[in-house]
């Protein structure tokens, strides 16, 4: 019997021979069931229902007085249509899928089936054997159930597609390349200024440790017993460019308490002084020296002239509140330890003490006796 009504999913103009209905075979649920085993792409354009017949009558039932169950079957002919052209994957590159070709509308096929009707206490089941589900299989995919972006394989597109995606990746290699060789460069020139460093950290350790060693050997030589490896030392330090050690040795003569040392100091300082300021200071002995300090100012000799051979000094001294206007001539002598300077009836005596300065009295025939200090740099 062919089922009068098309199928729901079948669409429109599908239609089944008229037959006579039997009551035992629910047609439309068949048809349901049917549809619903038919996969995607296929379509469902006819249904056929032809009852198989058994014993007791046309349909094949059974009942019993003490059971209120009944079996119907049924021989289900399915006229199949393919929906969409379907095809088979011949390989990927990246996001693009190559597609062949395996079938294509207006392609049908014709699916057998055994539906058996089941009516009970508990209502009616409706089960669909199909006997050659194979040939809705082996036909491939639509191109939209296939991953990717497809393409025919071997079409112009395809070509197009894949060209300009061997062009990307040269692009991208090309790219990766450059950064590559760029980040190199880089790395290079990091380690390089890396190396430099360390290097010049490496040259400044050595050269502290070299000049620490000289300091620490200088010191060890100016306090030493030995007075040639002292004066050795000492004009060595002297002699050369580190101004450091050149402090060093100054201030290790002239607390040496050795005088040939301390002489030796006090001739170097004089020979880099031009101009020596000199600090005066009232005595207690007389009550008046302070007004007088107050009154000279600032007592300064200027150097002219300094012999280191034979110590003799030639220089100026005077202050600004002193009767002469302008500074004086002044002579004298530097010996061992003590600075005499003799100007126009005034006399500096000064004297090296433990304190690096040198101390003593400045004398003036019309003045009180004062104080006299200069500290040694």
């Amino acid at each position: 019997m062919l089922l009068a009504a098309a199928l729901g999913a079948a669409g429109p103009g599908v239609a089944l021979p008229a037959h006579a209905a039997d009551p035992a075979l629910p047609e439309a649920r068949i048809r349901t069931e049917v549809t619903r085993l038919v996969p995607p792409p296929w379509r469902v354009e006819e249904v056929t229902v032809t009852p198989q017949p058994g014993r007791g009558g046309p349909a094949a039932s059974s009942s019993s007085s003490s059971s209120a169950t009944s079996t119907a079957t049924a021989r289900v002919v399915v006229r199949l249509s393919l929906g969409e052209p379907t095809f088979t994957v011949e390989g990927r590159d990246g996001p693009l899928t190559f597609i062949r070709p395996v079938a294509a509308p207006p392609l049908e096929k014709t699916l057998n089936a055994v539906a058996t009707v089941t009516r009970g206490k508990t209502g009616v089941e409706t089960r669909i054997d199909l006997k050659n589900p194979e040939v809705m299989q082996g036909l491939g995919q639509p191109a939209s159930a296939l991953p990717g972006l497809t393409v025919i394989a071997g079409s112009d597109e395809a070509r197009r597609l894949q060209d300009e995606r061997e062009e990307t990746a040269r692009r991208r290699m090309a790219e990766e390349q450059e950064r590559q060789t760029h980040e190199g460069a880089l790395l290079s020139q990091v380690a390089a200024a890396a190396r430099a460093e360390a290097e010049r950290m490496e040259a400044e350790r050595r050269a502290v440790e070299a000049r620490t060693a000289r300091i620490t050997d200088l010191r060890a030589k100016l306090t030493g017993a030995d007075r040639p490896a002292r004066i050795a030392a000492y004009e060595a330090a002297m002699g050369g460019n580190d101004a450091t050690l050149r402090q060093i040795a100054f201030e290790a003569a002239v607390r040496s308490r050795d005088p040939v040392l301390a002489n030796l100091a006090l001739k170097d300082w004089l020979a880099r002084r031009r101009s020596i300021p000199i600090q005066l200071f009232a005595t207690k002995e007389d009550p008046s020296s302070d007004q007088v300090v107050q009154n000279l100012g600032p007592l300064t000799v200027e150097i002219e002239s300094f012999t280191p051979i034979t110590g003799a000094v030639a220089a100026r001294m005077g202050a600004p509140g002193y009767s002469i206007a302008r500074p004086s001539g002044a002579i004298g002598s530097l010996a061992q330890t003590e600075l005499i300077l003799n100007s126009y009836g005034c006399t500096l005596a000064l004297r090296l003490t433990e304190h690096a300065t040198l101390d003593g009295l400045l004398r003036c025939q019309t003045l009180p006796t004062l104080i006299a200090r200069v500290t040694l740099d």
